[in-house]
């Protein structure tokens, strides 16, 4: 009995012994893992990830060591370290961190340039050294900020828009050739010798061809093709002016086709750059570029020119080598007709022009004078019917007459609206009606006659006719008014004024 009693208690003992190394074991390990409260501030993100992966390893190693269960360890203790860093006064609030993972997707979408903002915040997440701060910081004073940023490129996107608009603003205004009187070349070739090209229009090699009205020479082509059928372009304008104007059509045009626009400017002395052809009255010649593509453009400004060559010829009947026409109907009438050789169903621009402007007499100069039936009543109201928009207030026709009066127009930038009066004058004149088929022809043709051919000068003593030097009878020019009092029995221009404003109105 004593000896059973003896092993219970020797078993109780040795129990006790193991139950206190057993408990025993639980410091030792954690006295193994070295857990330090001061921790070191990390230089960058790599020093981070190192002391972090020094940390995992010791403990790894000192459970690999001690093979006993992980200790159960207070929530506070087992909150892991920051791996990112933001310094103080560098902190973000949620909507500028949102905003910021916003501009990054957007640039990684885009493959745009970081924003400053977003360098500003890369540079302060990876901790550089106070020197390269200093440099970076630097580097931003120099770089605009967003806000500047965003201003430039509103800026910038402001004229690109002005530049727009004075685009479509200088497309819509119509590029008006130069007057065909300053085209006055210093020698005319003899029209009984054969011509020579080169002789006038040197560097440039001209192949000559001909078509049923006209002689054509070509510039010999470098570079590129060329149109097709210029020369069928070039007789359906001469059609457009045999239906209006038959009487003045006499004789062979040259026409010289130079090979690009660069050509027609570079040999071409009086050509302008918005200019598409160019007419020579006292030679009777027209000089054009290739624009392959643009046949009808060509032959609407082939059609103005041939009218001056036809209108000087006509009125220089007695072959004196001068300017004869009236600069006021010598470019309505170009005009007018370069609107009908227009291709389209409402009319050209000039056409257009007419039903849409608010044109208007000025009513400074309602009585024009005392042969005006303006002022006895009969139309002291009448002025045309006004149409929306600004105002283009005619010149009184007896100004408008004189010769100057164009270039005053250019002086005072409305070349374009002079133009625009000489058409209505002349389509007055000739075409009323505005289509093709003119129903005052007979009266213009009279009209053009008197000045064109004007009346033989006699000796009022003797009443013989006079002559020239060279025995040739001396004409006196038919002033416009004498011309206009025969032809449509408008004693005055004041008169021939108020009639045209009886027309616009209807």
């Amino acid at each position: 009995m004593k000896r059973v009693l003896w092993l219970l208690l020797l078993s109780a003992g040795v129990g006790m012994n193991c139950w206190g190394q057993g408990a025993s074991s639980a410091p030792a390990v954690s006295s193994s893992i070295q857990v330090s409260t001061a921790v070191e501030t990390p230089q960058s993100n790599i020093d981070l990830l190192k002391q972090s992966l020094q940390s995992s390893s010791n403990v790894a190693g000192a459970a690999s060591a001690v093979p006993v269960p992980k200790p159960v360890l207070p929530a506070s203790s087992l909150m892991s370290v920051q791996t990112t860093v933001t310094p103080a006064g560098k902190k973000l609030s949620p909507s500028s961190a949102q905003r910021v993972q916003q501009a990054k997707e957007k640039r990684e979408k885009s493959a745009a340039k970081p924003t400053p903002l977003e360098k500003d915040i890369e540079r302060s997440n990876s901790l550089l050294p106070a020197s390269q701060q200093a440099a970076a910081e630097q580097e931003d004073a120099q770089a605009p900020s967003a806000e500047e940023a965003a201003a430039e490129a509103e800026l910038e996107y402001a004229v690109k828009m002005l530049e727009k608009s004075k685009e479509a603003l200088s497309s819509t205004e119509r590029k008006i050739p130069p007057s065909a009187a300053k085209n006055r070349p210093a020698t005319v070739p003899a029209p009984n010798k054969k011509f020579n090209p080169n002789g006038y229009r040197p560097g440039v090699t001209w192949i000559n061809s001909k078509s049923t009205h006209f002689d054509i020479y070509t510039q010999k082509r470098t570079n590129g093709i060329s149109s097709s059928n210029m020369s069928m372009t070039f007789e359906s304008a001469y059609q457009t002016l045999r239906r209006f104007i038959p009487w003045m059509m006499s004789g062979r045009v040259r026409v010289f086709v130079y090979q690009d626009h660069q050509s027609y400017l570079k040999h071409e002395p009086n050509a302008k750059p918005w200019t598409r052809a160019l007419a020579y009255p006292t030679r009777g010649e027209i000089v054009v570029y290739d624009e392959p593509g643009k046949n009808q453009e060509l032959k609407e400004v082939f059609t103005h020119e041939l009218t001056h060559i036809f209108t000087q010829q006509f009125f220089d009947s007695h072959q004196t080598g001068r300017i004869m026409t009236p600069t006021w109907l010598d470019e309505g009438l170009a005009v007018l007709l370069e609107d009908q050789a227009y291709n389209g169903s409402k009319g050209g621009p000039w056409n257009n022009d007419f039903k849409t402007l608010n044109f208007q007499r000025d009513p400074s100069t309602e009585v024009a004078s005392f042969g005006s039936s303006s002022m006895f009543g009969s139309s002291a109201k009448k002025l045309t019917a006004k149409k929306p928009g600004k105002p283009v207030y005619l010149v009184p026709f007896a100004e408008f007459m004189e010769e100057g009066s164009l270039a005053a127009a250019e002086g005072q930038k409305k070349t374009q609206d002079w133009y625009f009066q000489a058409y209505l004058m002349v389509r007055f004149l000739l075409n009323p009606a505005g289509g093709s088929s003119p129903s005052n022809r007979m009266q213009f043709e009279q009209f053009t006659r008197l000045l064109s051919e004007g009346e033989a000068v006699r000796n009022p003593a003797t009443g013989f006719l006079v002559k020239d030097s060279r025995g040739k009878t001396v004409y006196r020019p038919y002033s416009v008014e004498k011309a206009l009092g025969r032809a449509y029995r408008y004693n005055t221009i004041a008169n021939f004024e108020d009639n045209f404003w009886r027309w616009a109105e209807r």
